[in-house]
């Protein structure tokens, strides 16, 4: 009996003290699954960043517009919920501007940046038969025109609210490779179901005002040069364009505006192959003048694009825009050729024997020969010394003094004769 009862207590102390294997299986995936979701969460928190409070900064690094730099943005993947703002801070040397859309899929793996299409919301371009794309569309990227920055210049940033829920994708459309991705979750589902917090306590807050700027309307307005129509992209602020002109001597484009606020905003596009402004094939800046007064103006640039933002004041009524290039057709100093004379070849005058010497035949009429100068005839065709004028010439100072002679003999020939006459009165008065 003894021995039965040291039996049970055995059975009973190791039913106590023996581990149940399916517990420990149990307990050992459950670690092993934690283990792997936490490792997750801390990897991919490092790419991933979930925005709660604080406005997400996407910094733009510097050389970010060089397609071979090692970073373009310190910030590339992030979430967040509807209604946030994003703030975008340039840290590089040339401006920058930003627009939402969507990425050709079909075209992943294939991408040339040199060549890189964006079209236009729900624009399709089908691909020529040589091209050998395998989609129906040949772009890169569409916008969906939710999101449209002005120019971000260098040291500047801008805030850009998210207000649909779902994924924005945005790019620099000059820079293509420049592009961020933000997920969008709402923000009262994700507070509702989030199992982490049993209590939310919502503590008074002061509203902050954020300064969203509404993405301008991109227009687009026509320009004839010489019988060719171009069209030039731009977007204004507390402006409008009402028209534009072309002035191929000066190499200038002229707009006719209309400014309503104390100082309007143009941002205007130009590609380099319709207009443009070099010197000695290097970039000069553009003239640009506000009724004839010089205007304060910013521009940005790369190999394909010119972009000018420029402040025009209030009462403007025309702007003009000197460059140097009209569609690859430089300006070129205009260089008068010379005027040479041609030189006057008198008409030999033939000598008729009919007139006198020192006289020529002009009209059937005898003229003085005013040919040569005085005391020279012309001879053989060649002015000579008259000999006759230097004959008379050398022979007057002779007869001068031989005419000084006579007046003086003649006058001691009358004195004397004076004297005998007085001599001969005065002798006959003496005989008397």
């Amino acid at each position: 009996m003894f021995n039965n009862k040291n039996m049970n207590n055995l059975k009973f102390e190791r039913s106590i003290y023996s581990p149940n294997i399916n517990s420990l299986l149990k307990i050992s995936l459950g670690l092993i699954f934690f283990t792997l979701l936490s490792t997750a969460f801390v990897y991919a928190g490092a790419d991933f960043k979930m925005a709660t409070d604080d406005t997400p900064i996407v910094n733009i690094v510097e050389n970010a517009h060089v397609k071979n730099n090692f970073q373009y943005l310190d910030n590339t993947l992030f979430s967040s919920y509807d209604g946030t703002s994003v703030e975008i801070i340039n840290n590089d040397v040339v401006s920058h501007k930003f627009v939402s859309g969507v990425s050709n899929t079909n075209n992943a793996g294939q991408i040339n940046y040199d060549e890189f299409l964006i079209c236009e919301l729900d624009v399709k371009i089908a691909p020529t038969q040589s091209s050998g794309y395998a989609d129906d569309n040949i772009c890169d990227f569409n916008k969906d025109d939710r999101i449209i920055t002005d120019i971000i210049p260098p040291g500047e940033s801008i805030s850009i609210l998210l207000t649909d829920i779902g994924t924005y994708r945005i790019i620099d459309p000059d820079y293509p490779w420049i592009e961020f991705v933000s997920y969008i979750f709402s923000k009262s589902q994700t507070t509702s179901s989030d199992p982490i917090e049993e209590k939310i306590i919502v503590e008074p807050q002061v509203p902050q005002t954020v300064n969203v700027i509404p993405a301008p309307h991109i227009q687009t307005i026509s320009v004839d040069i010489d019988g060719t129509s171009y069209d030039v992209e731009y977007t204004v602020n507390g402006m409008t364009i009402t028209k534009i002109e072309s002035d191929t001597e000066s190499m200038s484009l002229i707009f006719s505006v209309d400014v309503t606020d104390l100082i309007g905003i143009l941002d205007v596009t130009f590609e380099r192959s319709f207009f443009d402004s070099t010197y000695d094939n290097v970039d000069d800046a553009f003239f640009i003048l506000a009724d004839g007064d010089e205007v304060v103006s910013e521009e940005s640039k790369n190999n394909i694009n010119r972009n000018l933002r420029i402040e025009v004041p209030l009462g403007t009524e025309e702007l003009e825009i000197i460059g140097s290039i009209f569609n690859d057709n430089k300006l070129e100093s205009v260089i008068e050729a010379p005027v040479i004379e041609a030189p006057v070849i008198e008409a030999p005058v033939i000598e008729d024997n009919s007139c006198g010497p020192g006289t020529i035949l002009e009209n059937n009429i005898c003229v003085l020969d005013q040919r040569c100068g005085p005391g020279t005839i012309l001879e053989d065709g060649a002015c000579i010394l008259d000999s006759v004028s230097t004959h008379s010439t050398s022979q007057s100072p002779g007869m001068t003094k031989e005419l000084i002679i006579g007046t003086t003999s003649a006058f001691v020939i009358a004195g004397i004769i004076g004297i005998i006459l007085a001599l001969i009165s005065r002798a006959n008065r003496n005989k008397n």
